[in-house]
This record gives structure tokens, C-alpha cells and sequence, in this order.
């Protein structure tokens, strides 16, 4: 199956925030455009404000996630993924069954955009920048991304090593990213301390924002580290 199928986008930049700025900034969930607008703070409102969303779809949900990082640390789950991928047997991309990899060329899910900016400490959204032919298919179920993965780090791994180039980028700091359901992507480790400020929006026809403020403000965010971290 073909993966990177369109470039990502560049779009508009803000200026880079201050530590502080990120440090105060809440972490919302699925939340609506309005609401985001309201609770999210001063950068959540630039970065909105920098987007140009296409307005073709039901929904416009935005996701924040505020992180204090250490070098070494990861804001998520390391590993090479695309976002949105159907799920289960009411193929909902938010829902929690076996990713359904066919529902994204049969026509029977609408594609989802995705609009990305990430600022603060050194570490970026790293991503693909040419389009990659992966064996995988319905067959793999819930291991989509362990297999995902290990092939297109197989993939990098082997251009560089017989290139001495990089097949990959780095979003750029405080500037915003336009992309699709076929785009990989992948957390990084930190490689300074510091704050770190990410925001999600996605045009939807599938996720309904929520809009209970104890549903849609996150109390905590999950940091990644390797066994032997160290403090």
C-alpha cells in the first residue's frame, strides 16, 4: 500500500513563545474551534489564527499537548504512524478497534485534514519526505504500527546508509504543517530541556468536539523515556 501519497504542506509561521507562555498553556482534547479559542490560551490562539483550514468537512476538533522534556524523553510513543486511520466495524478513526487499512480506498470513510504546529524545546515532528510502498494491509490488525514502523525505519536506515542523505524532515519551528491520512510521522527524543508545545487541529466528518470543559481539559500528559533515563 502506498503511504505519502501528497507532500506535506507548509503553511504560515508565529513567532517562536516564550517558556512561560508554553508552560501556561492548557492541554485540551477534541474540543471545538470555539472552545479552543476560549480556554487555549495566547498560542493556541496564534496558531489557529495561522491555519487556513479548508472548511469541507462536519468538524473541526483541536488537540494541544504541553510537555516539560528532558533529552531523551519523548512526548509520545516513538515509532513511525499515520493518523486517522479507520477503525472497527463502524470505522471511526477515534474509536479503539483493529485499524482497517481498506476503508481508506473503498470510499466508505471521508479523508480527514490535518493542520500541525510544534514550538518549545528541541523536539520536533519528524516525518517522511517521499512516498513509501509498505506490505501491509487488513490482515495485520492491532500490530499496523509495529510493522509500520520497523519498515520504514528499515527504509531511512538503508537510503542513508547508501545515499549519506536523509529521506526525512523536521517540522520547522512555530510554523504550520498541512498534511493527510497517508502521511507518516514520528515522535522524537528531546535533545535539550524545556517546554514543548504541540497543537492538532483536524477537519473531520467523523469526531464530534467535545464540549464538557472536564471532558476536553487534559490533567496530564504521558512523557516517554528509556529505562535507564536518569534524572
Amino acid at each position: 500500500m502506498l503511504f505519502n501519497q501528497n507532500p506535506v504542506g507548509v503553511g504560515n509561521s508565529i513567532d517562536t513563545p516564550s517558556q512561560d507562555a508554553i508552560e501556561n498553556s492548557l492541554n485540551l482534547r477534541q474540543v471545538g474551534l470555539e472552545d479552543a479559542v476560549r480556554y487555549g490560551g495566547s498560542i493556541t490562539r496564534k496558531a489557529l489564527g495561522a491555519m487556513e483550514f479548508k472548511g469541507d468537512r462536519k468538524y473541526i476538533i483541536v488537540d494541544t499537548k504541553v510537555h516539560f522534556l528532558l533529552p531523551g524523553m519523548s512526548p509520545s510513543i516513538p515509532g513511525w504512524h499515520t493518523d486517522g486511520v479507520p477503525r472497527g466495524d463502524d470505522r471511526n478513526p477515534a474509536g479503539s478497534g483493529a485499524p482497517v487499512l481498506s476503508a481508506m480506498t473503498d470510499g466508505s470513510v471521508t479523508e480527514p485534514h490535518y493542520h500541525l504546529l510544534v514550538t518549545g524545546t528541541h523536539c520536533p515532528t519528524r516525518f517522511l519526505n517521499h512516498s513509501i510502498e509498505l506490505d501491509v494491509d487488513d490482515s495485520v490488525g492491532r500490530d499496523l504500527y509495529k510493522v509500520m514502523s520497523e519498515q520504514v525505519q528499515s527504509h531511512v536506515d538503508y537510503f542513508f546508509k547508501n545515499s549519506g542523505l536523509s529521506c526525512t524532515f523536521d517540522s520547522p519551528d512555530s510554523t504550520v504543517l498541512e498534511w493527510d491520512w497517508w502521511t507518516v510521522h514520528t515522535a522524537q527524543l528531546a535533545t535539550a530541556r524545556g517546554w514543548r508545545y504541540l497543537i492538532r487541529v483536524t477537519e473531520t466528518d467523523h469526531i464530534k468536539p467535545r464540549t464538557n470543559p472536564a471532558d476536553f481539559i487534559r490533567t496530564q500528559n504521558n512523557v516517554y523515556s528509556p529505562m535507564e533515563f536518569g534524572w
